[in-house]
């Protein structure tokens, strides 16, 4: 490429005369205005510089540890995998320790229940509830080989079961309070004196039948076991009044046994038999 001589020499002379207008500049100002300002007026220009830099500088900075913080992106994943294993591993104790608690306290107000009634008993767990055929009976884990009899009645954390109705060597089957074919002698907690029959339907709840006097049951009203018959200890609960229609003659009376059947787990059975069922 080529330049002519007089462009050379037309720029050299705009050069001078930019820097010698520069330096009358300064040299007008240190007259006019003193040192202090031209100092702070180059300070001025030196930040604006060093702002202009540092931008420079930062934004290489950025590129040049692009790389790294790919590299750091990395282990922070790596991290969050960790931790939220950690915290699933956290929620599963967590779910144990809860059970653990849950069972611990069945098993208090199971022991508290057979001492009150003092006879004696054989703790088991419910491991299978009955099928299409047998809708109202549950499973347990101990059978003839465990000293469990016929007809023994079975208890949970919160009252009367049923009783056994079919033994095996390691099991036996339970026919469930709410089974049609199941009936108890009961006693009403707020009418003194008051007995009946509590009789399943085949759903999950029972009926209130055969009242020994006139009377209307209280909805929340509690039963317990009568002891007539001679079959079932007298005192243990097994219900509650959920709805009393008082048109109908005699009274309907519908009542919720106290366990549900898919919290149902440890059970005792009471292994001696009163002597109507014995003989």
């Amino acid at each position: 490429m080529y330049v002519r001589r007089g462009t050379q020499r037309q720029q050299l002379s705009l050069t001078k005369a930019f820097f010698g207008g520069v330096t009358f500049s300064l040299l007008l100002l240190l007259l006019v205005f003193g040192r202090n300002f031209i100092a702070s007026l180059l300070d001025a220009l030196s930040l604006g510089i060093v702002s202009t830099i540092s931008v420079v500088s930062a934004f290489g900075d950025a590129v040049a540890s692009f790389p790294q913080r790919i590299f750091q992106n990395d282990e922070l994943r790596n991290e969050l995998k960790q931790l939220r294993s950690q915290l699933a591993e956290f929620w599963v104790k967590s779910w144990q320790v809860r059970e653990l608690s849950e069972e611990n306290r069945r098993l208090r107000q199971l022991l508290g229940l057979a001492e009150s009634i003092g006879q004696p008993y054989t703790a088991a767990e419910v491991i299978a509830i009955g099928g299409s055929n047998w809708f109202h009976t549950v499973i347990i884990n101990k059978g003839s080989e465990d000293g469990i009899p016929q007809g023994a009645v079975v208890l949970c954390h919160k009252g009367l079961v049923g009783r056994v109705l079919e033994v095996r060597a390691h099991h036996s089957v339970i026919l469930l309070i709410t089974d049609r074919h199941s009936a108890t002698g009961v006693s009403l907690t707020e009418h003194k004196g008051v007995h009946g029959i509590l009789k399943g339907t085949g759903k999950f709840h029972c009926e209130l039948i055969h009242l020994s006097q006139h009377v209307i049951p209280k909805k929340g009203e509690i039963l317990v076991t009568s002891g007539l018959g001679g079959i079932f200890p007298k005192g243990i609960p097994i219900g509650e009044v959920i709805s009393v229609r008082a048109d109908t003659e005699p009274p309907t009376v519908k009542v919720r046994p106290l366990f549900r059947l898919d919290e149902l787990r440890e059970v005792i059975v009471l292994t001696k038999l009163p002597p109507i069922v014995s003989q």
